[in-house]
C-alpha cells in the first residue's frame, strides 16, 4: 500500500469518497482479498448515506468537526521506515524494558515484544497476511454490539483501515508484566490514519493495558483509531488511556468492550494537553455479575477540546456500572461528558452509577455534562449527577489562612480535586507519571496529592 493525496478542492466527504474508489479500483481488492473487501465497502456505503456528524446530530451537538474541511489530510497506508524514539514520560518511568510492548506508528504496526510463556499470549499482525489474519467471527460481534449511525466514524474505520493487530490471552494467564500499547503520530503534512485491532482476554485470566498517544510532530494527523476487547467468563482487566502533549493531534478513540459472565473492567482515561479528543466508550454486558469501573480526568486549557462519551449497555440482569469523571477547565477550552446508561427489560438487579463534576478556571471555559438514561427494567437502581463551577472561595480563604500563597493553595485544591480519580489507576510507575504531569500543570514544586482539605492543612 502507498502514500495517496486527498484531491484539493473537495470537503472531507468527498475526498473520503474518491479515495475509496481509487482505491478499490487499484490494490485495494487484491490486498485484501473479495469477503473482507465486502465488509468494507457495506461499511463505507453506510457512511455516504449517513454522512459526517454535524452540531444537529444529537450524539455531536457540541463538538465540532469543522477541522477535517480546513485541513487537508493525506490518508496513510505506507509503512513507517525511519527510526523512532518514544518520548512518552511514562515510558520512561518503567523499570528498563519489564513490560510488554505493541508499537504503531502512523495507524500501522511497527514494533512489538510481547512475552510468550508456553502460548500463553499471542499478537497476530494483521498486514503481515491481510486475507487470513483478519477475524470474521470475532468483527461481528462488534459490529452488532456498537457500530451504528450514531458514530459514523465506527464506519471509516473498517472501510478505511489497513493494518492492526490481534492480542489473545489464553485462559488462566495473569501476565505479571502490563501491555504497553502505544500509538505515534509522525508526519510533516498533515495525514489521516486508521488501525482496527482487538483483544481477547481468555476465561479466568487478568490483563493490564496501558494505551498511549504521543504525536512529537509538527504535522496535523486526523487519528480514528479502534480497538474492540471481548472478556470471556471470570476475566479482569484494566485499560488506561494517557492523551498527553499531543497538540497537533486531532483524535477519535473508539473503545468498544464486551464482557461476559463474571467478569470485572476498569477504564481510567487521562487526558491533558491535548489539541481535539474524542473517546467513545462503550460496554456491552452480555453475562451476569460483571461490574465495569469508568474513571476520567481531563484536564484543558487554551482552545483544547475533550468530548468523553460512554456507553453502557446493561443487556443482563445482576451487574454493575460505576461511572466517575472529573475535569479542570482553564482558558478558552471546551469539554463534553455524554453517559448513556441503557438498561434491557430483563436486566433486573441493575447497579448503574454516573458521575461527572467540573471546575472551571476562567469565565471563558465551558463544559457540557448530559446524562441519559434509557430503562426498562423496574429492580435497578440507578443515579447520576453533574456539577460545574469555580473554586470555592471560602475554602481558599481557609487555606490561606494557614499561611500557604494563593496560587498554592488554589493549586493545591485542584490536586485534591483530582486525586481520588488517580488513586484508581493500579500501575504504581503510571499513578507517578500522570501525578507529575498534572503537578507540571499545576505548577506545583512538590508532587503532593491528597484528598481531603484536612490532609492539606496538615501537611503544612
Amino acid at each position: 500500500m502507498v502514500l495517496s493525496s486527498m484531491i484539493n478542492g473537495m470537503n472531507f466527504k468527498e475526498k473520503l469518497v474518491a479515495e475509496f474508489s481509487n482505491l478499490k479500483d487499484g490494490q485495494l481488492r487484491s490486498y485484501f482479498g473479495e469477503r473482507l473487501l465486502q465488509v468494507k465497502e457495506n461499511s463505507f456505503h453506510k457512511f455516504e448515506k449517513v454522512g459526517l456528524p454535524t452540531l444537529k446530530h444529537e450524539e455531536w451537538k457540541y463538538t465540532s468537526l469543522n477541522f477535517l474541511n480546513q485541513i487537508d489530510f493525506s490518508l496513510n497506508n505506507k509503512k513507517y521506515e525511519k527510526a523512532y524514539r518514544s518520548e512518552s514520560n511514562f515510558l520512561n518511568h518503567l523499570n528498563g524494558e519489564n513490560y510488554n510492548l505493541i508499537h504503531l506508528i502512523n495507524g500501522n504496526l511497527a514494533n512489538k515484544r510481547i512475552e510468550s510463556r508456553n502460548g500463553t499470549v499471542d499478537l497476530i499482525h494483521f498486514a503481515e497476511n491481510p486475507l487470513e489474519n483478519f477475524d470474521f467471527d470475532l468483527y461481528s460481534i462488534f459490529e452488532k454490539n456498537f457500530i451504528d449511525d450514531s458514530n459514523p466514524f465506527g464506519y471509516l474505520n473498517t472501510a478505511f483501515f489497513s493494518d492492526g493487530f490481534k492480542l489473545v490471552v489464553a485462559d488462566n494467564v495473569e501476565l505479571p508484566e502490563p501491555i504497553i500499547l502505544v500509538f505515534s503520530y509522525d508526519n510533516e503534512l498533515p495525514l489521516f490514519t486508521n488501525s482496527l485491532n482487538f483483544i481477547k482476554i481468555g476465561e479466568n485470566s487478568k490483563v493490564n493495558l496501558v494505551v498511549v498517544f504521543e504525536n512529537p510532530s509538527s504535522g496535523k494527523i486526523f487519528a480514528n483509531e479502534t480497538i474492540n476487547i471481548l472478556q470471556e467468563p471470570n476475566s479482569q482487566f484494566e485499560i488506561s488511556f494517557v492523551q498527553n502533549n499531543i497538540p497537533s493531534l486531532y483524535l477519535i478513540n473508539n473503545i468498544n468492550l464486551v464482557q461476559q459472565e463474571n467478569t470485572y473492567s476498569k477504564s481510567n482515561t487521562v487526558s491533558l494537553s491535548a489539541r481535539f479528543v474524542r473517546n467513545n466508550l462503550n460496554v456491552s454486558f452480555d453475562g451476569e455479575h460483571s461490574e465495569a469501573h469508568l474513571n476520567g480526568i481531563y484536564f484543558v486549557d487554551d482552545d483544547e477540546l475533550v468530548d468523553d462519551h460512554t456507553v453502557i449497555q446493561h443487556n443482563k440482569p445482576n451487574c454493575l456500572s460505576n461511572e466517575n469523571f472529573r475535569g479542570i477547565l482553564d482558558g478558552k477550552s471546551r469539554a463534553v461528558f455524554n453517559g448513556k446508561i441503557f438498561v434491557a427489560r430483563n436486566a433486573q438487579k441493575t447497579n448503574a452509577y454516573q458521575s461527572n463534576k467540573n471546575i472551571l478556571l476562567s469565565d471563558e471555559a465551558r463544559i457540557n455534562s448530559k446524562p441519559q438514561l434509557e430503562i426498562y427494567a423496574d429492580d435497578v437502581k440507578c443515579t447520576h449527577g453533574a456539577t460545574a463551577g469555580y473554586l470555592d472561595r471560602e475554602m481558599l480563604f481557609y487555606i490561606e489562612s494557614r499561611g500557604i500563597s494563593k496560587e498554592k493553595a488554589k493549586s493545591l485544591l485542584l490536586n485534591s480535586f483530582v486525586s481520588e480519580n488517580i488513586e484508581q489507576i493500579e500501575l504504581p510507575e503510571l499513578r507517578d507519571s500522570i501525578k507529575e504531569e498534572i503537578a507540571k500543570k499545576l505548577h506545583l514544586e512538590d508532587i503532593f496529592f491528597c484528598s481531603t482539605i484536612d490532609e492539606i492543612t496538615k501537611t503544612f
